[in-house]
């Protein structure tokens, strides 16, 4: 509701006429100026009041006019577009008349000491109701409330108390509070001091009743008349030392604190003592010279105090405030900000150009492109100094699931995520506990069990500074564990992408340690399994049957694809019921080998290698066109191999179907031959995503080993087994986004 009448007060002086310079809602002189504004002689000082114009006396109305009612009158009887206007001073003694241009309120007036006062007033405002409601410490939050508010008041009224005084009543009142609040803050930030605690505040209570008493006196003045100089004195005498004294206050503060209490001071002292020494000192200036340029640097200065406060309060807790950050909490600063700072440049290009021909559009394009730049800048500066995790959250993730994928070991696991959160965050200590031993954690809510049994994440009944985050990690619906995470050093605020950061850890953690108790499990009843067994002879029985019921699949799906081929009426070529043929012939001898407990003796004789390739890919032909996989063939015709030939197209089949289920939709297998330095590489290579780190170096030490959803791990056996026989070596490798298979036959093949 007040800015909206500050907005409609500002609104009403577009085009009004004033003398180029201002005067306040008493009549007194106002310092308030802007460099366009012409000055041909000596201004008079901050403590002398307009009483004539044009050498006409003003008549002592009461209530007092508004002063843009002077500033009409002044243009009405103004000749050559000059006013003449006499001013007393506090004795009451008539001072020479100054000339002044009369001007007219326009954009640059109404943008500088409305828009941009009104921004840095929400600004603060904002900032005031965060402390107030995140902070734990009274009476800091009490303190900087009231200065906020009284901030606020002063100026959002700024404008309105030179104009139309609308407002006047508030401006009076932010006057008086203003140096009661940085006095109330001196004595509560961050807080209270503990020599002559009551004394002290017993005499800032006296003081405010004073204050109070004394923004009653001016408010009613402007309705009576009354002589307000000396109280306008005493404000003006009590701003300076009242800001020196929080300055000291800070400064005395900081040097007999220690730790973390010097470190929050230290923070937040940029702030809390540039901002008051900056002000004290002009208005120091202003007192001796009379000039000021206040108005100039105050909705600037002014914010320093707001963000040193939020800058110290996010990075250490300085209020010991029980909240979780959020990038929606920073969106009203930074978008404030960005539009006061965007107008500011807008500013200072119009004063540099002072080209009355320039097109306004110009000016908002210029401000709407500084608007944006700074807005992303800011989104850059948030995410760097206070969402840090942001940008590690995905490297973070993709590491410790790596790092998980290799261990079996439960305590590893366990040092592994905390090793992970210690390093990320940063935190003082992270600790998986197991749902037992949180009965040994002190500071735990009584419900801790059940809120974390149903995914809760709980905070310790400790103080803000010091209370730990638990975070339940739970996989299938079961509390596996639940991370225990001290506070952010330096105390800082855990922030929202810190808690789904630990969450996401806690989930892949929980998963760690499920698989690894299946894992331990699954050992176990390998182990029973294996003291089962009673007989080799069995033992040798399941080895081969598992090999022969994995070979004899190929071969029952290519004659499967025939029958279907046959059924739908398509011709079959001669070559592929040739192939069936070898196909059942094959599958006749497994049988035979199967009855006899025994694999047969392979025949070795020089075979083509070409054609036993073709007769490999008819048999994986069905997954290579489900995929629409590419494939490329590299080997010379003529190349001949000491091999046996069904058991070279079983090799061969075994590796391809290995490579096409690998391979994604449209990819690409292919086999190649090439020279190395020990012989011959036969190349057999996929565009798949490669062997898992966990998986390669046991990839041909373990029996079953299958990376893909329901496979068995019988094909890569039989591979090895198969190039045993010929003598060959087998090996794999990964390069170029490929994965490499590589069969070395010797120099003599």
């Amino acid at each position: 509701m007040l800015t909206g009448i500050a907005t409609a007060s500002a609104y009403t002086t577009l085009g009004k006429p004033f003398p180029s310079l201002l005067v306040d809602a008493y009549h007194f002189y106002s310092i308030v100026e802007l460099p366009s504004w012409e000055r041909t002689e000596p201004l008079p000082h901050v403590n002398h009041r307009l009483v004539a114009v044009n050498g006409e006396t003003l008549p002592k109305e009461v209530p007092l006019p508004s002063p843009l009612e002077r500033y009409e009158r002044m243009a009405g009887t103004a000749k050559e577009t000059m006013a003449h206007l006499g001013f007393e001073d506090p004795r009451g003694r008539s001072l020479p008349p100054i000339h002044s241009r009369i001007s007219r309120f326009g954009a640059e007036e109404f943008l500088f000491f409305f828009v941009a006062y009104a921004l840095a007033a929400w600004l603060v405002l904002w900032s005031g109701g965060m402390v107030f409601t995140v902070s734990g410490r009274p009476a800091a939050r009490r303190a900087y409330a009231f200065w906020s508010v009284v901030a606020f008041l002063l100026l959002l009224s700024f404008y309105d108390y030179h104009t139309n005084a609308w407002l006047a009543p508030f401006f009076s009142i932010a006057a008086v509070g203003i140096p009661l609040g940085a006095l109330w803050l001196a004595y509560a930030f961050p807080k209270p001091p503990q020599w002559r605690a009551t004394v002290i505040r017993r005499g800032l209570i006296a003081l405010t009743v004073l204050g109070a008493g004394t923004a009653i006196s001016l408010i009613v003045a402007r309705f009576t008349g009354w002589n307000i100089h000396p109280i306008r004195s005493a404000i003006d005498h009590l701003m300076a030392p009242s800001f020196v004294i929080l300055a000291g206050v800070v400064l005395l503060r900081m040097r007999r604190s220690t730790g973390l209490d010097r470190t929050e001071l230290v923070t937040a002292s940029w702030g809390l003592i540039t901002t008051p020494l900056l002000i004290a000192l002009v208005h120091v200036l202003t007192l001796f010279t009379g000039r000021d340029v206040r108005h100039l640097v105050l909705p600037f200065a002014v914010l320093l105090f707001p963000l040193s406060i939020g800058y110290a309060m996010i990075r250490h807790n300085i209020l010991e405030a029980r909240t979780v950050l959020t990038s929606r909490m920073l969106r009203v600063p930074f978008a404030l900000g960005a539009i006061l700072l965007s107008l500011l440049g807008t500013s200072l290009a119009w004063l540099a150009t002072r080209n009355e021909q320039a097109v306004p559009k110009l000016l908002v394009l210029l401000g709407l492109a500084l608007f944006l730049l700074l807005m992303v800048l800011a989104r850059h500066l948030q995410t760097r100094l206070f969402f840090p995790t942001t940008l590690a959250f995905r490297g973070t993730v993709e590491g410790l699931s790596d790092r998980l994928a290799a261990l079996r070991d439960i305590p590893a696991i366990q040092r592994a995520v905390e090793e992970v959160v210690v390093k990320t965050l940063p935190t003082v200590s992270a600790q998986v506990v197991e749902p037992g031993g949180l009965v040994e954690l002190s500071y735990l809510p009584v419900d801790a069990q059940e809120r974390l049994a149903r995914g809760e994440n709980l905070w310790t009944a400790q103080s803000p500074r010091e209370q730990h985050l638990l975070i339940p990690m739970r996989s299938l619906g079961e509390l596996r564990a639940v991370l225990l995470v001290a506070p952010k050093r330096g105390a800082a605020l855990y922030t929202q992408e810190d808690i789904h950061l630990l969450e996401t850890l806690s989930s892949l953690g929980a998963l760690a340690l499920h698989n690894a108790e299946v894992v331990q499990e699954l050992e176990s009843i390998r182990r029973l399994e294996v003291s089962s067994a009673q007989k080799e002879k069995q033992l040798t029985l399941s080895a081969l049957s598992e090999e022969l019921c994995h070979e004899m699949v190929y071969p029952l799906n290519f004659l499967q694809e025939l029958l279907r081929r046959g059924a739908g009426g398509q011709p079959l070529d001669e070559e592929d019921l040739s192939f069936a043929r070898d196909e059942v012939d094959r599958m006749k001898r497994m049988l035979h080998s199967l009855r006899r407990l025994q694999l047969p003796t392979p025949q070795l004789a020089p075979l083509q290698l070409l054609g036993h390739i073709q007769r490999a890919l008819l048999l994986v032909r069905e997954p290579i066109h489900e995929k629409k996989l590419s494939v490329t063939i590299d080997v010379p015709p003529e190349l001949t191999v000491t091999a046996e030939g069904g058991s070279l197209v079983q090799l061969l089949s075994n590796l391809l179907r290995n490579a096409a289920q690998a391979t994604p939709e449209a990819g690409s297998i292919g086999i190649r031959l090439h020279q190395g330095s020990t012989g011959q590489l036969l190349d057999i290579w996929d565009t798949g995503p490669g062997i898992p780190e966990h998986v390669a170096p046991v990839l041909f030490t373990s029996r079953r080993i299958s990376t893909k959803p329901g496979g068995y791990g019988i094909g890569l056996t039989v591979v090895q087994r198969i190039a045993y026989t010929f003598r060959w070596e087998l090996s794999f490798r990964r390069e170029s986004e490929r994965t490499f298979f590589s069969l070395t036959l010797p120099h003599s093949t």
